[in-house]
């Protein structure tokens, strides 16, 4: 895959893994216990999902991607 394309996918994998972990606190607030916890389970297996057949993919074959998101959050403790 061309690099531009890789990393426009991986930083839409990132934020798809950000934007369903920032409902969770929404989610808990206003769900009942077993509810949240299905939705937490689901948010979880999504995310994984994600970081294994789109992010990690992408990493290995371009592993300087990988080198620049980990020196963003280094340097600004965030990817976005």
């Amino acid at each position: 895959m061309d690099k531009d394309l890789a990393k426009d996918l991986a930083t839409r994998g990132f934020m798809a893994m950000s934007q369903l972990t920032q409902a969770l606190p929404v989610l808990k607030q206003n769900c009942g216990e077993a509810e949240y916890k299905t939705y937490l389970k689901a948010i979880g297996a999504v995310s994984a999902s994600i970081s294994t057949e789109i992010v990690h993919r992408v990493f290995a074959e371009h592993p300087e991607i990988e080198k620049e998101f980990e020196a963003k959050v280094t340097k600004n403790g965030r990817l976005f």
